[in-house]
């Protein structure tokens, strides 16, 4: 038995060596540079995701464990019987990996059997559904075997046969997940709010960039870029994303999952193939660009800059029906998203709080951007009404200034709908009045621009990374912390619905929990923070409609509901107005719909 032992764990040794090869044959073709530091960051990031994750998270994590608890059963297995101490140590962390492995594999199960009717209704080629179940399979396979070798590992006698078990595994993983593993390494910690943008518009205003050579989107595969296409290579269908989708929750013709392994097995057909011959303009436009496939994908697919790809190319071709042709026709005649007359924009602002229009030459600390929505929408206007009573009982309405009609779109509905050309204009005409008022501080309401001023303009011009952007529920946050205002607490239950663009894109989800944890109790959907469910106007979705079985906003009212709260705090106006109507069709209005603003001036001490 002994020589039977020593030749299985040869081939432990030899499958060890092949993961390790692929691995670094694939870091030298995607030019990543391995350092114990990125791998560190890395395994912070893991354990993040455990701690705050959801259930798929914690999934995965058993999988990451079990894959390197079970590769060191193996190397370590002609010296683990001298070194009892770490043996049973390692038997001990077994078994709540193995406990951690088994709904792994009943949700892969799970996930196999459901898998095809979802791909063949997504158009899905044989080729790719075959690919599909492979991959799947071999996932199932993977988790099998180290569950079975974590069990051996308990009896002695059988060394062998778990040499056999995590040699076979191993080949799996060099031959199958090493491309993967990379992608994520590269990838792990790019900001979910990152777009690469096909052009410089500067540059080609300034001559530097013959216009004639920009290229909007993609009419072949091989022009997604080798950044996306490797991205789209490293799915190897976990489901994660699919999960994690508001429009393949509620019926939209889209999972990300099918979408970019649609782009994969293309690519590997033919480079020169259209993209369209496979995606319809339905499944394009179903995303709300919430970014919830991104930021759960497990090895770091972008599944988002397949989205933005296909996008361009639509509207470079004119492919709109008539509600996207009204938004990008009310953005470049009208100056806002609403299509409205900029003439006197909000002029009320003044009459009412006296709060002066930046041109008119006093000095002020903090421009407020009110938004397009907030601008034209009386209900929104609200919200900004509360906001400048909140400052006013502040002391600080003086140190305030506006826009009035020099204010337009912060650009994010163009962006997200393909017209590139179209945000980068209105991003480089704001950042040029930012500069000639020499704004300092920007305070907004809405999470679209609170994303667009933080993360996006910046891109464009490094002034604008200079400005200090202020959410409305982070500088009443400051307020509070500062006592300048007091709030009357109640024993009221109210839930928080958070913006895709501010939670998820930008990591902001505490301040809003103080402000209302210092009024009401606190309730949290099971979907929160950055793991936010899409109300469904993102990615301009507000302005068009797609089939689809329910209503995004339907399915998030039902979530909120489910907390047994009867007030839904929202912290940007085109959520408040999504679930606002959401809670008229569905529950007569009794369950009310508010802004974070509007809740503290309610609770204002002294109003």
């Amino acid at each position: 038995m002994l020589a039977v032992f020593y030749l299985t764990y040869s081939l432990v040794l030899f499958s060890v060596i092949s993961i390790l090869y692929t691995f670094m044959l694939w870091g030298k073709r995607y030019s990543v540079k391995f350092s114990m530091k990125r791998i560190w960051k890395l395994g912070i990031e893991e354990m993040n995701r455990l701690i705050n994750g959801d259930s798929i998270d914690r999934m995965h994590f058993a999988i990451v464990v079990g894959l390197l608890l079970s590769i060191a059963f193996a190397l370590l297995g002609p010296v683990l019987p001298y070194i009892w101490p770490l043996l049973y140590l390692m038997l001990a962390l077994s078994v709540p990996v193995i406990f951690g492995l088994l709904p792994a594999l009943a949700w892969r199960l799970q996930l196999l059997r459901k898998s095809e009717g979802l791909n063949r209704k997504l158009g899905g080629s044989d080729k790719m559904i075959a690919g599909s179940k492979k991959l799947q399979v071999v996932l199932i396979v993977v988790i099998s075997f180290t569950i079975a070798q974590l069990v051996v590992e308990w009896f002695s006698g059988f060394d062998w046969l778990a040499n056999i078990l995590d040699a076979t595994k191993n080949m799996f993983i060099a031959i199958y997940y090493a491309k993967p593993s990379i992608n994520l390494i590269k990838n792990f910690d790019r900001p979910v709010s990152k777009v690469k943008a096909p052009f410089e518009l500067k540059k080609i205003q300034s001559g530097e960039v013959d216009a004639s050579q920009v290229k909007m989107g993609v009419d072949k595969v091989n022009e997604f870029g080798g950044e996306v296409l490797a991205s789209c290579d490293s799915c190897v269908e976990i489901g994660a994303c699919e999960a994690a989708c508001p429009a393949t929750a509620t019926g939209r013709i889209l999972s990300p999952r099918v979408l970019v392994r649609k782009v994969s097995v293309l690519k590997e057909e033919s480079q020169d193939t259209n993209p369209f011959s496979v995606i319809s303009d339905d499944e394009v436009w179903s995303c709300t660009t919430c970014g919830a496939c991104v930021y759960s994908c497990p090895v770091g697919v972008d599944h988002l800059g397949v989205i933005y790809s296909l996008r361009r190319t639509m509207v470079e071709k004119n492919r709109l029906d008539q509600k996207k042709s009204s938004l990008l026709m009310n953005l470049m005649q009208s100056g806002n998203s609403m299509g409205m007359s900029n003439y006197g924009r909000n002029s009320w602002i003044k009459e009412e709080f006296g709060i002066s229009e930046a041109r008119e030459g006093r000095p002020f600390e903090y421009l407020l951007w009110v938004g397009c929505m907030a601008s034209f929408d009386d209900r929104s206007r609200e919200s900004v009404r509360s906001l400048l009573k909140i400052l006013k009982s502040a002391g600080m309405i003086d140190r305030f200034a506006f826009l009035g009609e020099e204010e337009t779109c912060c650009g994010d509905p163009a962006r997200r709908l393909g017209e590139e050309g179209t945000f980068q204009n209105y991003a480089l005409t704001n950042i040029e009045i930012f500069k000639k008022y020499n704004v300092k501080k920007l305070v907004v309401l809405c999470a679209h621009g609170y994303n667009s001023f933080s993360n996006d303009y910046p891109a464009i011009d490094p002034y604008a990374g200079e400005i200090k952007v202020y959410h409305e529920s982070q500088l009443i946050e400051e307020l509070l912390n500062r006592g300048k205002i007091k709030l009357k607490k109640t024993d009221e239950d109210v839930v928080v619905h958070d913006p895709c663009y501010l939670a998820r894109y930008n990591g902001v989800v505490e301040p809003q929990r103080m402000v209302i944890s210092s009024i009401a109790n606190l309730k949290e959907p099971k979907l929160h923070g950055e793991r936010t469910f899409c109300c469904g106007a993102g990615g301009a979705n507000y302005w068009y409609d797609v089939p689809e079985e329910k209503r995004i906003s339907h399915e998030r009212l039902d979530q909120l509901s489910a907390t047994g709260a009867k007030v839904t705090v929202t912290l940007c106006p085109f959520c408040n107005a999504m679930l606002n109507d959401a809670s008229n069709v569905k529950t007569n209005g009794s369950m009310k719909v508010i802004d974070i603003s509007q809740l503290v001036e309610e609770h204002l001490e002294g109003s």
